[in-house]
């Protein structure tokens, strides 16, 4: 990035990607600033042109680079930069325990390893299979709590039986 790039930006491109850098957002930009929040966006933008930066952050942080800036430190609830290919790890691949889980709700790959779809179900019929598996669970857990209840019945009756 070239010197001449930094000194072409206004006094008002330069407290905007500040700003930026201090992790606000445009519509708070605004309220410190005092003007529209999409007059902020503008004079943002028309920085990130200036610098060639890929992004807003980026040109907030090229100026705060040449301005002697503390060094930047990741908010807890910021997204952590990740390569934009996903990435499928044992947890996806076929009897992993939340296999089913990720097929079901979509979120495999596509493709299979032999280049056949993973999922062909549609939305619904997911929403199908989704709904059939929560009545099949609500028909055990009511199973399980009878045959505990029956046990338990059973159980008073032989303790409390004449011949004991």
């Amino acid at each position: 990035m070239a010197r001449g790039a930094l000194d072409q930006l206004t006094e008002a491109q330069r407290e905007c990607l500040r700003l930026v850098y201090a992790h606000h957002s445009s519509k708070e930009i605004a309220e410190i600033v005092g003007v529209s929040p999409s007059a902020v966006d503008k004079r943002i933008e028309r920085a990130i042109q200036l610098l060639g930066a890929p992004s807003r952050f980026a040109a907030a942080r090229m100026l705060a680079v040449e301005e002697g800036a503390p060094a930047y430190e990741r908010l807890p609830s910021e997204a952590i930069d990740l390569s934009l290919a996903p990435s499928f790890g044992p947890m996806q691949e076929p009897g992993g325990p939340w296999w089913l889980a990720h097929r079901l709700l979509g979120l495999a790959p596509r493709e299979g390893s032999r280049g056949q779809a993973r999922n062909t179900l549609g939305k619904l019929e997911r929403l199908g299979v989704i709904i059939g598996l929560m009545f099949l669970i609500a028909m055990t857990s009511v199973a399980l709590l009878n045959l505990g209840e029956t046990l338990s019945g059973l159980a008073v009756a032989a303790r409390s039986a004449p011949g004991r």
